[in-house]
């Protein structure tokens, strides 16, 4: 019986008769058969599903090449070992465990005798393996002679598709595996032991072996269906839920919420099942693992950052098996692809096997934890695309255009107004609660925002408004907009208030407005009612249209001597871009709209190098007076860089760290809503992560936007790194698209800022009250914001015309300001006692910012209450609600001159306190900061008539410039490193406090919104 009739009886035997192959049968058929998961599969093998190949070969073959057995050899040299270490075990009795041995000796001794016996073993072990490697060379060789010479003459189904690969393997540039590299980079950083500080992947290169196709089929899709394309008929439906949800949105029992988003894929697409393959060639000398795929890993090792002592590791993918799906979709223009979706169809099985990358350390069993840890890091950067999970790639960008994102990921905001709640249950032993609402999508869970605690009430005022991004994450996912209820606790987690939750898609049925709410409040459960009841506000606001009367004449943001004479500099759109995303690079934002969505991408940082501050020794005749060479990968000044984006002097994102390079490639970013895009600042800076320092600044990057979109609302460019102590160019790319809201003009403003009360401060007392000023004459004034105060002496005070004023002593009252939109300005008058034993104040006004703009002087009138629960009310917003919940009584009317100044100023250093605080601090220090200072000293025309005082001011302005740029001091790396020790002192005691007392710092009320890079 020939091998042929072999294979039929075996396809018989599995019941795939010729109406199960056929795809059109009802019955399921291969084409429909799910493939067998790849931790079962052999990349040795042929197929994937060896007993159904495409093709039956019908002439019997040759024998194949018996493995060669080395288990006696692997005896003879593990007895040896036994023997070995025996011997070593009596030494070991004799010279180190007699009586008159200290501990030094016996140490020294142990080391060196059980040292020997491990050297030994791994000897043992290591021959083996090697003779095994060669062994398996040889006989990989005869294999394949024997499939040269008697090959069948029907070749395998996917071997033209092989070859094809097999030619353009070895002239693919293995940059295009730098985001793959990029990502299992990152998932290894992620798993790092404690003892390992850092790792990065030094090398890549794909050898001359390639990867094999090994099984190509097609998959059936429903281009009739009335609900066509769907994604879960491309098997993104392995989970039960994705499942039920298909299978309801087939029926009609319910709106399939993603179909809003699946009518933008037009066209028709196919889909396509491929089984990868990839088997290193064998064989142990180092000429030949150079032929498959290797990587060159640094471990860096090091101890709290004292030190860190890089281990070069090599490693070699000795194979894997995957099994994907593929979903491309085609459209009528050019190049007639434009998306991708690729999902893997289980964890692929990978081999990996890794050694020391020196001749001086010896193949230690391919260190099988590293070997471990590096497979396992595989495996968990691939798991981010399993079914139901994928990815989706833009192939028109990538073959035909720039690989830019055009649009943001956001389809709106939702605009969520606070305002009160009511009848809250008392979670705390004195019958109150510190309540707080944070909003989150219930689902995720994230929060997204918080409003202020509001001490010992159970009838809040807040008058708080947030925004928040909606993405088509949330749409899909049937998110659910929560608003949780909280009572603050200092030493216990804080506990549930109640909830309320608002589908999302509710809310996309009737956008543009805002819809007022009474909800009654639930627990963790919908069903568990709890007491109490919240006001607010909810609204959805949509992506308004490119103005198209703004629209410029192509490439706008070049100049027109470069359009004339350069024609590559010209930005023109590509055929893979919509007309809408053509329209953003030539369309600007419309002034008339102020708000909307910013998206910042840091793409890579082209040729970033450290200064060069030492300087030359010896004979300096004739040498160059900098360093001017090209910066090198393999450099030992390369710096660990990470980039912080700051919207406003306020940090929202931060990246990861790129380890010891200097073409950092990132492709990360963030996306924010702007209140005011004319007014809005954005800073990128550059921070090197380096040992016993603080992380310096290589370079800042900073954007107005009312400059950066005068002509087009996308802008992509290399952007130089300055205000330093390094060189770069920083590939960004900036897009705004606008959201008309409905907010007022005091809520368009910074966060960040300064309050400057200008002239005095009048105080009307109410008629009745007795005195001439009602007695407020004879009080002392305080004026209080979050994180400092300023106080007035009653001996500033007068009384005029029955009012009283308060004359400050200085031109200009001056505090800072942080969580502007949550916070207020509060005049406390008075005081109920001496020091510690006091009331705090006898009367007390408060101006809340948010209903102060920015940068304009506001004469603020507002109401002097006294109260016997003044603390709890200088957290309420003061309103007719607080008038119905709240007992006080008005015995006055404040009226004073304000200007919030937008943006941090000097007054702002030392308040700094948290490593974001200060970072953002500096970026401000060196951009603007130093820049008026330059400008102070240059208006000094002579400066021996200053004062001593002045002159030591002066002295430490220039001394602060010169260690900013790692001149001076500060260009010993001693100087620098005692810097950082005082600081993580400082840091550390810090820390131990707040654990004491369960309040923390000060600065961590502000909370720590800043977003970092997973």
């Amino acid at each position: 019986m020939s091998v042929g009739q072999h294979a039929l009886l075996d396809f018989r035997d599995r019941g795939l008769d010729n109406e199960a192959l056929d795809p059109a049968h009802p019955k399921t058929g291969t084409a429909a058969r799910r493939p067998p998961s790849p931790s079962k599969m052999d990349p040795s093998l042929p197929a994937p599903a060896p007993a159904e190949p495409g093709n039956i070969c019908n002439q019997p073959f040759p024998p194949e090449v018996d493995e060669a057995d080395l288990s006696a050899a692997r005896s003879i040299l593990r007895t040896g070992a036994l023997g070995a270490t025996a011997l070593c075990a009596l030494t070991w009795l004799a010279t180190a465990c007699s009586k008159h041995v200290g501990w030094l000796a016996f140490c020294v001794r142990s080391g060196l005798i059980w040292g020997t016996a491990a050297v030994v073993w791994v000897g043992a072990e290591n021959a083996v393996r090697k003779v095994e490697k060669e062994l398996d060379r040889v006989r990989f060789g005869l294999l394949n002679k024997r499939a040269a010479v008697h090959s069948p003459p029907t070749p395998e189904s996917v071997e033209w598709l092989n070859a094809i690969v097999k030619l353009v393997w070895g002239l693919v540039n293995p940059e295009m595996f730098v985001p793959i590299v990029d990502m299992v980079e990152d998932t290894l950083q992620a798993s790092l032991p404690s003892f390992v500080d850092a790792v990065r992947i030094a090398d890549i290169g794909q050898g001359t072996n390639p990867v094999r196709i090994v099984s190509m089929r097609a998959l059936p899709d429903q281009p009739g269906h009335p609900d066509y394309p769907r994604e879960e008929w491309v098997g993104l439906d392995q989970d039960e839920a994705s499942r039920k949800k298909a299978a309801a949105a087939e029926s009609g029992d319910s709106e399939d919420p993603a179909k809003q988003i699946d009518t933008d894929q037009t066209g028709d697409y196919l889909n396509y099942e491929i089984s990868l393959s990839y088997q290193a060639l064998p064989g142990q000398r180092k000429k030949l693992r150079f032929h498959n795929i290797h990587l060159m890993l640094e471990f860096f090792v090091g101890a709290w950052d004292w030190f860190k002592l890089p281990i070069p590791i090599y490693a070699m993918v000795e194979g894997f098996v995957a099994t994907a799906r593929f979903r491309v979709q085609f459209v009528q223009n050019p190049p007639f692809v434009r998306n991708l979706t690729v999902t893997l169809m289980g964890v692929p099985k990978v081999e990996v096997s890794v050694e020391p990358f020196t001749k001086k350390l010896p193949n230690v069993l391919d260190l099988p934890m590293i070997k471990k840890f590096v497979e396992m890091g595989i495996a968990a950067a691939c798991a981010e695309y399993i079914a139901p999970k994928s990815l989706t790639l833009n192939l028109a960008q990538m073959l035909v255009g720039d690989g830019v994102q055009k649009d943001t990921k956001a389809l709106g905001v939702i605009v969520v107004t606070v305002h009160h709640a009511v009848g809250l249950d008392a979670q705390d032993s004195n019958g109150k609660s510190d309540p707080y609402i944070v909003l989150a999508y219930a689902k995720f869970g994230k929060p997204l925002h918080s409003t202020r605690i509001v001490q010992g009430d159970l009838n809040p005022v807040w008058e708080e408004t947030a925004v928040l991004l909606l993405t088509e994450d949330e749409v899909k996912g049937e998110e659910n907009l929560s608003a949780m209820l909280w009572d603050s606790d200092k030493r216990s987690a804080d506990d549930l208030v109640g909830r309320v939750t608002v589908p999302v898609v509710e809310l996309m049925k009737d956008p543009g407005k805002m819809h007022a709410r009474t909800d009654k409040l639930h627990g963790f459960e919908d069903a568990n009612d709890m007491p109490g009841t919240l006001h607010w506000e909810i609204g959805y606001f949509e992506k308004v249209p490119l103005n198209k009367a703004l629209k410029n004449e192509e490439s706008p943001n070049v100049p027109a001597v470069a359009k004339e004479k350069h024609e590559q500099v010209q930005e023109k759109p590509t055929v893979a871009d919509s007309q809408e995303e053509a329209d953003a690079l030539r369309t600007p934002p419309d002034p008339n709209i102020p708000s909307g969505i910013l998206s910042v991408t840091i793409h890579q940082i082209n040729n970033l190098e450290r200064q060069d501050i030492k300087g030359a020794s010896g004979s300096r005749e004739g040498q160059a007076g900098q360093d001017t060479s090209e910066p090198e990968e393999e450099s030992e000044n390369l710096p660990s860089s990470y980039c912080e984006i700051i919207v406003n002097d306020d940090m929202i994102y931060k990246t990861r760290v790129k380890q010891y390079s200097s073409m950092p490639y990132f492709e990360a970013g963030t996306e924010r809503f702007i209140r005011d895009w004319r007014e809005t600042v954005v800073r990128v800076q550059v921070r090197d992560s380096r040992q016993r320092e603080k992380d310096p600044v290589l370079g800042i990057v900073t954007v107005k936007l009312s400059e950066l979109f005068k002509n087009s609302s996308e802008v992509t460019r290399l952007f130089s790194l300055q205000e330093g102590v390094g060189y770069g160019r920083a590939n960004i790319s900036f897009m705004f698209r606008q959201v008309a809201t409905p907010l007022p003009r005091t809520l368009l403003g910074w966060e960040t800022g300064t309050l400057e009360v200008v002239g005095g401060i009048r105080i009307e007392p109410e008629p009745g009250l007795g005195g001439g000023g009602g007695g407020f004459d004879t009080k002392k004034l305080e004026i209080c914001v979050t994180d400092d105060s300023y106080k007035v002496p009653s001996s500033a005070a007068r009384v005029e015309n029955g009012a009283v004023l308060w004359d400050p002593p200085v031109d200009k009252v001056r505090l800072p300001v942080y969580n502007r939109y949550s916070s207020a300005v509060v005049f406390e008058i008075g005081s109920g006692g001496i020091g510690p034993l006091g009331s705090g104040c006898d009367f007390m006004a408060a101006c809340w910012f948010k209903d102060v703009p920015d940068d304009e002087e506001t004469q603020i009138r507002v109401p002097v209450i006294k109260s016997p629960h003044l603390k709890q009310l200088r957290q309420n917003y003061i309103n007719e609600q607080t008038k119905q919940t709240h007992k006080y009584e008005v015995v006055g009317w404040l009226t004073a001159t304000v200007v919030l100044d937008s943006g941090l100023d000097p007054d702002h250093e030392d308040f700094q306190k948290t490593q974001p605080d200060k970072h953002r601090y500096e970026a401000y220090d060196r951009v603007e900061g130093q820049a008026q200072i330059a400008e102070r000293t240059a208006q000094i025309e002579n400066k021996d008539d200053l004062s001593k005082g002045e002159r030591k001011q002066l002295e430490d302005e220039k001394q602060h410039q010169l260690a900013m740029r790692h001149r001076g001091v500060m260009q010993y790396q001693a100087a620098r490193t005692g810097k950082w020790s005082k600081e993580g002192l400082k840091k550390r005691v810090s820390k131990i406090k707040g654990k004491i007392t369960g309040g923390g710092d000060s600065d961590n009320n502000r909370g720590n919104t800043v977003e970092a890079e997973a």
